[in-house]
């Protein structure tokens, strides 16, 4: 059985409306679970496609946008290897394989079209000269995407027919050592993202707690939900070792500032609703204009639009010059990060009212000098730490078949991250540049963040120890003796788990010293159709 033409279209289109980018909320359509539940409804078996969606998803469990630079398309990997593995019967294993070179090539097209939208963000900036908002609008929701679908739907189109004709035929004429080298990749390839999520959290000193995850779930064999419950208590204890509280030290006042009047000073020229909208279009819009010139800046610029238009009602050239220092480059993580947009609005809103000890300048230095801090804070606590932690939580219910967690995971994920992002929009509006200085540089934050550390390698050693197989099938033998040596069940008996072991701290070290993903691929792939021919794995 193929996919048609058509089918190979649609699926080409859902692939453009995922990658839109509706901020985190639209990301949740790009998981690979997601997207293999719903081609398994399509396809008659929801159960299988969950299975295949969520073992992709091991791959990708810590990918995030740094930098706005996506460095594998998760999205394109599970469109392309689900509907054709379930089509074709593929086990999980050759499907996991397949999507590797996807994920890859979605890289490419994200920087074509970031490439392109830089034409978008230099006439939104002459349209902000003009005041034609609607002019601003349709270069970051209507133009960007229709580069995204002139780039995007063609060349998915044809992959999906190729490799869905093809896929058979191939798989007939194949030796059996080659699949089985085949099957070998798949089954280390979740230790590689594993491991590359453990490098992105960065902190050699945190090793042990993967190392003590990996060997006490092949010791133990505890469920998942288990070993969240006693990473999160080992987590707790370490943080209260490592951050005893001192004498006389001042905590860090969070409900404080929860609790601090609303707006600027300025007689509440804004309300809380615009305060809440605001918010959550720059979290939903600013990834539409995404570009190598700008990052965020045309989606950022038309997410303030309505805002500044009330601040600045009456004033044009004051208008004017707001909208286009909001459209200058910006780059940075949206979420907890949004409160930097907060505090610019209240800087906007006093300099709308008549501060003169305020100014434009202020806010674009405001943006520039905190957007990096916030990016590297932002992404190590919600994508490389927070957001790994859950969907280890759920994925391995989801890999056995859950429907059900395969379907909360990814939103658990993103709507937590949006509701946190307007949490932190309006702590910046409430209380400016020094209270977000002060969450950012706060123990409480420290605490957070190395509590979070802790669990997540734990819980990284856990996965890999269940979903990472790589076995010795040689068997040695004593002619003299007529003795058989099984070397796995030997390997089993000194330390379980150590050939697992070996490799993903080889992985480990690759990434940790800039290895690169595709290298890795190549190399693992070649080892193994080497050792596949000669009858060891």
């Amino acid at each position: 059985m193929t996919l048609s033409l058509g089918v190979c279209f649609a699926v080409a289109c859902y692939y453009w409306l995922c990658n839109i980018d509706l901020g985190s909320l639209g990301r949740i359509a790009m998981n690979p679970t997601i997207i293999g539940i719903l081609f398994g409804a399509i396809y008659g078996d929801v159960v299988q496609g969950c299975i295949l969606g969520a073992s992709i998803n091991v791959m990708y469990i810590a990918v995030a946008a740094v930098g706005a630079n996506m460095p594998a398309d998760d999205s394109l990997a599970a469109c392309v290897a689900v509907p054709v593995a379930l089509v074709s019967g593929l086990d999980v294993e050759t499907a996991v394989l397949l999507a590797v070179p996807f994920g890859i090539l979605g890289t490419f097209m994200d920087n074509a079209r970031r490439m392109v939208n830089g034409v978008w963000n230099r006439r939104a900036l002459k349209c902000a000269e003009n005041l034609d908002f609607r002019g601003m609008a349709l270069c970051n929701v209507v133009f960007s995407p229709l580069v995204q679908f002139a780039i995007r739907v063609p060349i998915v189109t044809a992959i999906m027919w190729g490799v869905s004709t093809s896929t058979s035929a191939i798989l007939e004429v194949v030796p059996q050592w080659v699949m089985n080298a085949f099957s070998v990749v798949g089954g280390v390839l979740p230790g590689f993202g594993l491991m590359l999520c453990a490098t992105f959290i960065g902190r050699n000193y945190l090793l042990p707690f993967l190392v003590a995850g990996f060997f006490l779930m092949h010791i133990i064999q505890m469920p998942m939900l288990a070993a969240a419950v006693f990473g999160f208590v080992i987590a707790y204890v370490y943080v209260q070792l490592a951050f005893p509280h001192q004498e006389g030290e001042e905590a860090f006042d969070l409900k404080g500032l929860l609790k601090s009047p609303e707006g600027s000073g300025y007689d509440g020229a804004l309300s809380k609703k615009d305060v809440r909208n605001t918010a959550w279009r720059v979290m939903l819009l600013h990834r539409f204009g995404n570009s190598l010139e700008a990052m965020y800046g045309t989606g950022v610029g038309h997410a303030m639009t309505p805002v500044l238009r009330k601040l600045y009602a009456g004033k044009d050239e004051e208008l004017k010059e707001a909208l286009q220092r909001h459209l200058l480059p910006y780059i940075s993580e949206m979420c907890l990060g949004n409160c930097i947009m907060g505090a610019a609005t209240a800087m906007e809103e006093a300099i709308a009212a008549g501060d003169e000890g305020i100014d434009g300048e202020d806010v674009v230095m405001l943006k520039s000098s905190l957007m990096g801090p916030f990016a590297g804070f932002g992404d190590s606590l919600l994508y490389s730490t927070i957001a790994p932690l859950i969907r280890s939580i759920f994925l391995p219910f989801a890999m056995g078949g859950s429907v059900i967690a395969g379907l909360i995971m990814e939103p658990l994920v993103r709507i937590g991250a949006c509701l946190a992002g307007d949490w932190s929009f309006r702590l910046g509006y409430k209380m400016g540049r020094r209270s977000i200085m002060a969450l950012l540089k706060g123990g409480f934050m420290k605490k957070l963040m190395t509590g979070a550390g802790v669990m997540g390698m734990f819980m990284l050693g856990c996965m890999a120890a269940s979903y990472c197989k790589l076995n010795i099938v040689f068997v040695a033998t004593n002619a003299e003796l007529g003795t058989e040596y099984v070397i796995q069940d030997m390997l089993n008996g000194i330390i379980p788990g150590l050939i697992p072991f070996i490799m993903l701290m080889a992985t480990y070290w690759h990434f940790s010293r800039g290895g690169k993903y595709g290298i890795l691929i190549i190399i693992t792939l070649v080892a193994a159709l080497v050792l596949s021919f000669l009858g060891i794995v």
